[in-house]
């Protein structure tokens, strides 16, 4: 599992390098144009990745390596219906609702992305489901390599959004025909490794379906939460008096450069989720609540402590952290940072509570909260951004509103899970990384950040003042500091 983890550290850090790189490329007004498409295409895209891995995996691992030819002609037809669906619906997206007249070129070239994800993700999953963990990792960190190589790469040598899009569209189509190639032998000679005999044409399908369509829904809601912001903001916004189009771009371009690091909590805490789900799925199975409520009660410990350690820093001295990697015109971002980084950690911890739900096997309750969050969302995008109007304070509107979202959102799932399981959320943790994390903000900000070396000295700092506090508080017991401090020497 080593080998799968450093993929996905890798995939992080090169997909983290592609804002910093592309605003420098790009600018603030075609840096928001490449965010509003990639904000549009990235809901489909992660929604298919998501399903088409496990279903596939989930496949093979019942059926052998037989399924894979199978599954790989359900997923080339939904590759060509989604590609084809979203190309016809990038006039009505990119003109009607967006109100961009130049996004339409741009969707109908990223509509090739979708296509072959539909298709590259299968491939992954038979990798997965065939454990050839090494193969797998191996075009995960060549297709984060090269798509971030194809788009900053075109975007930089003055092809602009159009050149950043068409290589992130052909990275897809590389990395799709790379796979194949991998996965070629195991077509040619699909020894069966179970004894069970796959199913043929529409029962086959129907079977593969039944892995594939409960979680697209969820799904579908999860990636809507992360990314309808972004949309909302331009909707309203090109239509708010006083507005021009090339303002709404920098606007948007300058909130995509701040959600690139809000997102952080979530990115890294859904590794909690990878851990929790098969424990949490084979105790539903054997009815052991009890071992659910533990699980779950720690991995909620370790999110919040986890949490509030990114957040003294990302919410605590927003301005250090945009400008150690920014150019000073995005540092207008900076109280838009504050709130969605906030806002973002509420989302990780729902996400966490939701993975219990689902593994639970209660995929209605799961989607549906997912859904509710996703109204609240999008309800208080569309008041504070019509309560804000146009202009530089739109962005922390946008960032509120869905903060104020997902907030809510969280607290009715851990309702949720409180009444399935008991007392399961540890409030006494929560408490204490507040106020750390608060401490460590006020100690941060009178630290100078007017160069980047002052604001690196100033993220280092709330970094080590909430390490300080929360070990100060109480939170981690004497064996917990005790093991704390052995590792902390071994690394010395």
């Amino acid at each position: 599992m080593a080998v799968i983890t450093f993929a996905k550290v890798w995939f992080l850090l090169t997909g983290f390098a592609q804002p910093v790189l592309l605003t420098r490329a790009l600018g603030k007004a075609n840096y928001g144009v490449y965010g509003a498409v990639l904000s549009a295409v990235s809901i489909l895209n992660n929604v298919v990745v998501a399903g088409s891995i496990q279903a596939m995996s989930k496949s093979v691992t019942t059926y052998g390596a037989p399924a894979i030819r199978r599954g790989l002609v359900l997923h080339a037809l939904l590759g060509a219906a989604t590609s084809f669906g979203f190309a016809a619906l990038s006039g009505p997206i990119g003109e009607g609702l967006l109100k961009d007249p130049g996004l339409p070129p741009l969707l109908r070239i990223a509509s090739i992305v979708t296509g072959m994800y539909c298709v590259y993700a299968a491939l992954v999953g038979s990798l997965n489901g065939t454990q050839r963990f090494v193969a797998q990792a191996a075009l995960d960190i060549v297709f984060a390599t090269l798509r971030t190589g194809l788009i900053v790469g075109l975007a930089w040598v003055g092809l602009g959004v159009r050149g950043a899009i068409s290589g992130f569209a052909a990275a897809s189509v590389a990395i799709t025909v790379l796979a194949l190639f991998v996965v070629a032998p195991t077509l040619r000679n699909p020894q069966r490794s179970t004894d069970a005999a796959v199913p043929h044409g529409a029962a086959f399908a129907k079977e593969y379906a039944g892995f594939f369509a409960p979680v697209l829904l969820y799904q579908l809601a999860l990636n809507f939460v992360l990314q309808a912001d972004v949309l909302v903001m331009q909707a309203v916004l090109t239509r708010a008096p006083g507005a021009t189009l090339e303002s709404v771009k920098e606007l948007i371009g300058v909130y995509k450069s701040v959600q690139n690091f809000a997102f952080l909590p979530y990115q890294l805490l859904i590794a909690v989720t990878f851990v929790l789900f098969p424990v949490v799925s084979k105790a539903a199975a054997e009815g052991d609540v009890e071992t659910t409520r533990t699980m779950l009660r720690g991995a909620l410990r370790f999110a919040f402590v986890l949490l509030g350690v990114m957040l003294s820093v990302i919410a605590g001295v927003p301005d250090a952290v945009l400008r150690v990697v920014y150019r000073p015109e995005f540092l207008v971002g900076a109280g838009a940072l504050r709130w969605l980084a906030l806002g973002q950690g509420a989302f990780a911890l729902a996400v966490i509570g939701l993975t219990v739900v689902l593994a639970s096997k209660r995929v209605a309750a799961a989607t549906l909260l997912m859904a509710l969050m996703l109204a609240l969302v999008f309800a208080g995008d569309l008041v504070a951004l019509s309560v804000a109007g146009f202009g530089e304070r739109a962005l922390s509107a946008a960032a509120i509103g869905t903060t104020s979202g997902t907030v809510l959102g969280m607290l009715v799932v851990f309702a949720y899970v409180l009444r399935l399981y008991g007392s399961v959320v540890p409030w006494s943790t929560a408490a204490r990384s507040t106020i750390a994390g608060s401490i460590a903000a006020v100690v941060a900000a009178m630290v100078p950040t007017s160069s980047k070396v002052t604001a690196l000295g100033a993220s280092a700092v709330a970094g080590f003042v909430f390490v300080v506090a929360i070990v100060l508080s109480g939170e981690l017991s004497a064996t917990e500091r005790k093991n704390l401090m052995k590792r902390l020497s071994k690394r010395g």
